[in-house]
C-alpha cells in the first residue's frame, strides 16, 4: 500500500498543475481602464505569456481534474495509502496561494498595490505553514507513523477480566 512511480508522477502533476490552473484561468489583475504606462507594479509580469496564459490554465486544469480522478480511485480501490493525500494535498494548496499571490503582486494599479502586501503578510506565514505540514506528514509516514488509519477499525474487543 504505499507508492508505486505512477502514482508519484501522477501526484506530482496535481502539485504542479492545480497552481498552475489558477495562475492561467486568474489570468493579469491589472486595474482597468489605464493604459499600461500609467500603472505602478510591485513586480513586473511575466510578459512573454500573456497570450499563452489562458491556453495553459485550460490544459492544467484537465490534467489537474485528471490526476486528481486517477489518485482517487488509486486511494479507492487501495493502490495508494490514503495518508498520502495529508502530503499532497497542502503541497498543492500551497501552490495554489503561490499562484494568487503572483498574479496580486503582478497586479497593475495606478496608486499603492495594497493587496501585494496583504499576499507578502498573509501569504508567506501560510505557505510555510502548509510545506512544513506536508514534511512532517512524509516524515511520520515514512517512520511507518500515519494521521490515518490504512484499514477500518474491527468491533470492539474487551479486556480479559473486565466486562
Amino acid at each position: 500500500m504505499g507508492i508505486n512511480t505512477k502514482n508519484s508522477l501522477v501526484g506530482a502533476a496535481l502539485v504542479m498543475a492545480a497552481p498552475l490552473a489558477l495562475w492561467g484561468l486568474m489570468g493579469q489583475q491589472d486595474e482597468p481602464g489605464y493604459a499600461r504606462s500609467e500603472l505602478g507594479y510591485a513586480m513586473e509580469p511575466i510578459r512573454a505569456l500573456e497570450g499563452w496564459a489562458t491556453g495553459l490554465g485550460v490544459v492544467a486544469l484537465l490534467v489537474t481534474a485528471v490526476s486528481a480522478l486517477h489518485l482517487l480511485r488509486a486511494t479507492l480501490s487501495g493502490a495508494l495509502d490514503a495518508r498520502r493525500w495529508h502530503i499532497l494535498l497542502p503541497l498543492a494548496a500551497a501552490g495554489l496561494v503561490l499562484a494568487w499571490s503572483h498574479r496580486v503582486l503582478t497586479a497593475g494599479m495606478p496608486d499603492a498595490n495594497i493587496g501585494a502586501g496583504l499576499a507578502v503578510f498573509f501569504g508567506t506565514p501560510l505557505v510555510a505553514g502548509l510545506l512544513i505540514w506536508a514534511l512532517v506528514q512524509a516524515i511520520l509516514l515514512r517512520g511507518g507513523r500515519g494521521t490515518a488509519r490504512t484499514e477500518p477499525a474491527g468491533p470492539a474487543r474487551s479486556v480479559q477480566g473486565v466486562s
